[in-house]
């Protein structure tokens, strides 16, 4: 796999998630992934839902509550 669709995002921009809990889908021509956050925080989104991302982009942060 070399790209795919940021289907949906499960969360809005400015939610506190865990980690762990999935946050968007990834489709591809074969499959649709859940993708989980890697830490807790709050999510940015970068990169809109229905738009094309290749392997490596950053489509979303999760910044670190104070």
């Amino acid at each position: 796999m070399t790209e795919g669709d940021l289907a949906a995002w499960l969360v809005e921009a400015g939610a506190r998630v865990e980690k762990d809990q999935p946050i968007l889908e990834l489709e591809t021509d074969k499959a649709t992934v859940e993708v989980a956050a890697e830490t807790a925080g709050v999510v940015e989104i970068l990169v809109q839902a229905g738009e094309t991302v290749r392997v490596g982009d950053v489509v979303g942060r999760i910044v670190a509550e104070e």
